[in-house]
């Protein structure tokens, strides 16, 4: 089973002692995830919203169970703090996150007036439960979550952790999504994310153009234990520096009948079963996938052409890959213009640990 493999070791609190901050709201609730914290800590975001627009929510060490959606409106951020990092717990089987995607976190992208009651089950926009109040866009600036854990009980197979489609200055930080069977840990992110790790669930990742239509950016983020892809997506100009896939079928599949523009360095994969990266649209010049030095163990398909079913295969049981690239030929050769792949990999016989960039990830020393 999955759930037997994962690799899960403690997060470790980044702000251990209490931030001060004489306009920031400190959440006071339970922490024990033996009552509701929800109220509590909506109405901590609220309070910064009311009092100065936007803001800083400190949330103390602690197990926080929730039970309905979070919405942190515009320029509010959510920090924890604390010898322990901070969780917001859903318990299993809570209602409502059964039959159609809910969010645990919602970044809005404006509040309601006059005190008007949200209700984040209608209207559904492409198949998702928004907030009426509004998605987050182009013009929702310095939203965040940081240190702050979140965990899906079993029993919420349609429950997401976040979903952050905002734009500049925004981002997540210092997270672990312990996910359980649910749908996925974040659907529509933005801007950029970093130390992140996704533990379970279907997937890690769904997400498609950021709203300001500019490149999401990750890095430094670990992806272990997923049923299906590690990340889904589709438009997105999705950059990912130095991250880590384990026991996954897939870590990066590009969504039926879409384009990417992929870049993807100095990462590790290991015990990735089917093809590691799957392509959509092979054949358009917006398909445009970049890889390059990817340690890789127990990887026997690095790509698939979802199309075709062609297939750039692993060299051996342990390898690098110093250089993938398919898209439109960009050099003054006989191939300018066509879509060309030029796939180097090296089989490796001894620890890369030498590697530098393999150093920081801990491949090496697992070999």
């Amino acid at each position: 089973m999955v759930a037997a493999t994962l690799q899960i070791s403690p997060s470790v609190s980044v702000y251990p002692r209490r931030l001060e901050d004489s306009q920031a709201v400190y959440v006071k609730a339970v922490a024990d995830d033996s009552a509701d914290s929800t109220a509590a800590i909506q109405q901590a975001i609220d309070r910064v919203q009311e009092t100065h627009g936007t803001g800083i929510v400190f949330l103390p060490s602690g197990r926080y169970r929730i039970t309905d959606t979070l919405r942190v409106w515009p320029g509010v951020r959510v920090i924890g703090y604390g010898p322990t990092r901070p969780s917001l717990v859903l318990a299993p089987k809570t209602p409502g996150y059964q039959d159609h995607e809910k969010f645990m976190v919602f970044f809005a992208g404006r509040r309601p007036r006059g005190g008007q009651p949200l209700d984040l089950d209608h209207p559904r926009v492409n198949g998702l439960s928004l907030d009426f109040a509004g998605d987050a866009s182009p013009g929702t600036f310095y939203s965040a979550m940081d240190n702050v854990d979140l965990e899906i009980g079993d029993g919420n197979p349609m429950a997401v952790g976040v979903r952050s489609r905002y734009a500049q200055h925004c981002y997540l930080a210092h997270m672990d999504f312990h996910l359980g069977t649910a749908m996925a840990g974040i659907h529509d992110a933005g801007n950029v994310a970093f130390d992140l790790r996704f533990f379970g669930g279907q997937t890690g990742i769904i997400t498609r153009t950021p709203s300001p239509g500019w490149q999401f950016t990750l890095l430094d983020s670990v992806f272990e234990g997923q049923s299906g892809p590690a990340i889904r997506t589709y438009e997105t100009g999705l950059t990912l520096i130095r991250p880590t896939f384990r026991h996954v079928p897939t870590a990066v599949s590009v969504e039926p009948d879409h384009s990417e523009m992929l870049w993807m360095s100095d990462a590790r994969l290991e015990d990735v079963s089917g093809p590691a990266i799957v392509i959509s649209r092979e054949n358009a010049l917006r398909t445009q996938i970049n890889a390059e030095n990817i340690a890789c163990r127990k990887v026997p398909v690095f790509a698939e052409f979802r199309e075709s079913r062609r297939q750039e295969l692993g060299k051996g049981g342990t390898y690098v890959v110093r250089t993938f690239l398919h898209g439109p030929s960009g050099s003054f050769e006989n191939d300018e213009g066509r879509v060309v792949t030029r796939y180097r990999a090296d089989a490796v016989t001894h620890r890369l640990g030498n590697c530098e960039s393999h150093r920081r990830s801990g491949f090496g020393s697992a070999l």
